[in-house]
C-alpha cells in the first residue's frame, strides 16, 4: 500500500473552512434585493388597524375599525364584509347571529383618516364577539380577525352630565 501525503489543510485536527465563496454569497444577496425590490406596493398598501367598540351589551353593534393607510384607488374600490359562517367554522370561531344583518361603510374623519363603520340592527347579547372581516379592492384582498368586547351599560363612561335649570324663588 502506497502512502500519499495530504496537504497541510487536510491534516488531522486542522479545522475545516465552512464559508461560502464570496461570489455565491453576493449573488444570493443580489437575488434577495431584486426580489424585495420588485414586491408590489399595492399588495401591501391596505392595512386594518384597531377596533373601537362604541356600543354596550344589549345594544345594536356600533364599532369603528381604523384604516391607517389607504390610497385613493383603494378608497374608490374597497368592499368590506363579515366573512361567511363557513369561514368562522374553518377558523374555529363561533359565528354570532347578530352579525348576520350588518352594514359596513368606509368613512372619513375630519382629520382625513379613514375607518370602517360597522353597524347592525340586532342587539349584541354576548360580552365578546369574534369577527372575521374580509376586505377586497381592485388590486388585493385582506382578511383579519377581531375580538370585540362589550361592557354592560352600567360600566360605560357616562355621557356629559345633565344640568338642571334652577329658577330662584322670589
Amino acid at each position: 500500500m502506497k502512502r500519499t501525503r495530504l496537504p497541510l489543510e487536510r491534516a488531522v485536527g486542522t479545522p475545516q473552512q465552512k464559508s461560502l465563496p464570496k461570489l455565491r454569497l453576493s449573488t444570493l444577496a443580489l437575488a434577495a434585493a431584486v426580489t424585495f425590490g420588485f414586491a408590489s406596493p399595492d399588495a401591501l398598501a391596505l392595512a386594518l388597524g384597531r377596533v373601537q367598540v362604541q356600543s354596550a351589551l344589549g345594544e345594536p353593534l356600533r364599532a369603528q375599525i381604523d384604516v391607517p393607510e389607504i390610497t385613493p384607488e383603494e378608497v374608490s374600490s374597497l368592499k368590506a364584509d363579515i366573512a361567511s359562517p363557513q369561514t368562522f367554522r374553518n377558523a374555529g370561531l363561533e359565528f354570532s347571529p347578530a352579525l348576520g344583518n350588518d352594514n359596513i361603510t368606509l368613512q372619513r374623519r375630519p382629520d382625513g383618516s379613514h375607518f370602517l363603520q360597522l353597524a347592525s340592527d340586532r342587539p349584541i347579547n354576548e360580552p365578546f364577539v369574534d369577527v372575521i372581516l374580509e376586505a377586497a379592492w381592485t388590486s388585493g384582498r385582506v382578511q383579519r380577525e377581531f375580538t370585540m368586547l362589550f361592557d354592560p351599560p352600567s360600566l360605560r363612561e357616562p355621557q356629559a352630565p345633565l344640568q338642571a335649570q334652577v329658577t330662584p324663588r322670589t
